[in-house]
């Protein structure tokens, strides 16, 4: 709600006493922002574990460097580190202590930051842009999975320059998630394969893609007894598949469902399509976030196949998401996504990260 009751004058076109103030729709959601967010697109968020206390932030951006922010109880942020790489930062993740935040980037390398000695070293290294990075802690090992458009998907200790395990990808990787012992990843020519990553990674299972466009995230979902039993896949063409890896009913199990067009489910307009940028699970309640190209996110429920909530339309896309590790925060960040190409880039146009109450929005419309 804004200040105003649910409607204000933002992109409402209106002229208001505050003169320019009423085409700002930079924030039509009135949520916290964060201070000093990158000079570049932000093009991945993500939050520390619960082993940690209170709440620190990572964001990765097209200008090469990585950012923490603590978040405190009350909403103020805090610039608290940062560090660079040679190209843009493509990915991001935290060790499960909290000690550690993984980077990888355009400049073909992986890296491990220290946020205790604010040292970052290189880990990790491919023959193209890494576009993913991931920590996986299993009970006899633990590494960093690397996704890259070299076609490959490296597993690396940390301590030595060669990697522990290097699996073919069929295409290049867009995108991949773990919660073990789970791993997807999606690739370029809608690959989908499914990794079991107990004693040693192994490849489970190929899947023929759900969807019919470029696959662009992926987010593993948990069954009630906290394990990893599917995921949700979206990709450019405005459109998100929910796929259960053993299903009771594969056909009424899995299924598909638009978001992120023009006008909602009227078929019979033309629609503008836009690209689903990304997916997050709620770690209490199991619903989920989308962000996309449309410059919206909404929340859904994936059992009872609703939608929760949509937002208003900020005035660019949203480029990334992710929720903090008890669900109560609902982070999104707002820049171009180049989407529409290089004659939309506005670099006058700043970038922000959002920050949002998420803890009643997202619970399931009837708890069974």
């Amino acid at each position: 709600m804004s200040l105003f009751g649910s409607t204000s004058g933002f992109g409402t076109g209106g002229t208001s006493m505050f003169g320019s103030t009423a085409t700002d729709n930079h924030n039509p959601m009135k949520d916290i922002e964060v201070t000093s967010p990158p000079d570049d697109s932000i093009g991945c968020l993500a939050f520390s574990p619960p082993t940690l206390p209170g709440n620190f932030l990572i964001a990765g951006s097209w200008a090469n460097d990585v950012r923490c922010w603590e978040v405190q109880d009350n909403g103020q942020t805090i610039p608290k580190a940062q560090q660079m790489h040679t190209g843009p930062v493509l990915d991001v993740c935290w060790s499960d202590d909290g000690s550690k935040v993984f980077t990888a980037s355009c400049d073909k390398t992986a890296k491990m930051w220290d946020l205790n000695s604010n040292q970052a070293i290189q880990i990790a290294q491919h023959e193209a842009p890494v576009k993913t990075v991931h920590w996986i802690k299993a009970p006899n090992y633990s590494c960093v999975m690397t996704g890259s458009w070299d076609k490959t998907l490296k597993f690396w200790d940390t301590r030595s320059p060669t990697p522990m395990m290097t699996l073919q990808l069929p295409e290049r990787c867009y995108c991949a998630d773990v919660v073990y012992p789970m791993a997807v990843v999606a690739t370029a020519e809608r690959g989908l394969i499914v990794y079991q990553l107990e004693n040693q990674p192994s490849e489970f299972r190929r899947i023929d893609s759900p969807l019919k466009h470029q696959h662009r995230c992926v987010a593993i979902f948990k069954d009630k007894v906290n394990k990893p039993t599917g995921f949700a896949l979206g990709s450019i063409e405005g459109r998100v598949a929910i796929h259960y890896i053993n299903p009771p009913n594969p056909a009424k199990d899995n299924f598909t469902f638009k978001c992120h067009r023009s006008n909602g489910t009227n078929t019979s307009a033309p629609q503008d399509i836009y690209a689903v940028n990304g997916i997050a699970f709620h770690p209490a309640h199991g619903t989920l976030a989308t962000v996309g190209s449309d410059g919206r996110f909404s929340f859904w429920d994936k059992d009872a196949r609703t939608k929760l909530k949509t937002s208003e339309q900020l005035d660019q896309p949203i480029s990334a998401c992710c929720f903090n590790h008890n669900g109560n925060i609902f982070a999104y960040a707002s820049s171009y996504d180049w989407s529409k190409g290089h004659e939309f880039y506005n670099p006058q146009k700043k970038n922000y990260i959002f920050l949002r109450n998420a803890a009643e929005e997202l619970k399931p419309r009837n708890k069974k």
